[in-house]
């Protein structure tokens, strides 16, 4: 144990700035009951001598002592020769809020700027991956689009050789003739939904059934599914990524009575199956890819006609 009494010189300094217990333990961070232990130098009653040195270093800095010279000494270090000249009294002219808010305020900001850190660090982490993830979905496809050339593709203006086909296809024998009452338009209908597949159904769909797709605020990868001998029933009849302001469409082969439509970014997309527009999202249900199982059912003329077609 040292010689000098730690614990009154400690209390005498506290006293000489009018300072509490209280007030020394906010500004210590240290318990009451082990200031008034130093106080008392009754140091076995702390945890360990690492703690001790650590409190009476604290204590001493908090009022205004050389706390490394008060550990020496508690250590049984030689003592200076008049540690009571260092110990300058002063009347304090200025409140003791006054004295210590700044320190205080300086040790709250040292102890938050880790967290002030890593939180600007986080936040800046976040903005990085959804700027990654919305250039993402701008620029590519949100669906692998396969190794197969694309069979047959028509632009919305209609050609010269889809009028020739039409107007030889009128001059073809046939044992019935059209009825000359105005045909029911194609109905579209939206059947069931699970995840990201849909159901849809299409009838009275006059031949060749026309899709005709819109990019709406951005682009849309579409691919159009169709189990055909040209594609040996293994890939796309029709796929392209569709810009906003330039519309695309495609003829269904006919006869075809299913197909499968899948769609990239499908909110930026609207499509029509012969002129009638296709709601595939009427629930809202979200944004992202859509693979849509639509059915075909065409008019009974039609169907009449390609049964009694000679052979």
């Amino acid at each position: 144990m040292a010689s000098v009494d730690i614990g009154k010189k400690l209390r005498d300094a506290r006293l000489q700035q009018n300072m509490s217990l209280d007030e020394l333990q906010q500004i210590t961070k240290t318990q009451k009951r082990y200031l008034i232990a130093i106080e008392e130098n009754d140091f076995d009653s702390m945890p360990g001598t690492f703690y001790v040195r650590a409190f009476i270093r604290q204590y001493a800095n908090a009022v205004g002592l050389d706390g490394n010279e008060l550990v020496d000494i508690y250590d049984g270090k030689d003592e200076p020769e008049d540690i009571e000249s260092a110990i300058q009294y002063e009347t304090l002219d200025e409140s003791r809020t006054q004295m210590y808010d700044e320190n205080s305020q300086t040790k709250r900001f040292m102890r938050s700027l880790p967290a002030i850190i890593f939180s600007l660090i986080g936040l800046a982490i976040a903005i990085v991956v959804f700027y990654i993830t919305w250039q993402d979905r701008q620029s590519s496809p949100m669906i692998q689009v396969p190794d197969s050339e694309v069979i047959r593709e028509t632009s919305t203006e209609p050609s010269s050789e889809s009028s020739t086909q039409i107007s030889s296809s009128t001059t073809e024998p046939s044992t019935t003739t059209t009825s000359s009452a105005p045909q029911v338009p194609t109905e579209v209908k939206f059947e069931s939904e699970s995840g990201t597949t849909v159901n849809m159904s299409a009838t009275n769909v006059v031949s060749p059934a026309k899709l005709e797709f819109s990019a709406v605020t951005g682009p849309c990868w579409v691919g159009v599914y169709i189990a055909t001998a040209a594609n040996s029933d293994n890939g796309y009849f029709y796929q392209k990524t569709i810009q906003p302001g330039d519309p695309q469409s495609v003829e269904i082969p006919a006869g075809t009575t299913q197909i499968v439509i899948s769609l990239g970014a499908s909110e930026y997309m609207e499509f029509k199956v012969n002129g009638q527009n296709a709601a595939f999202n009427p629930n809202n249900t979200g944004i992202g890819p859509r693979n849509i199982n639509m059915s075909l059912a065409y008019t009974q003329t039609e169907q009449t006609e390609q049964t009694q077609q000679p052979q």
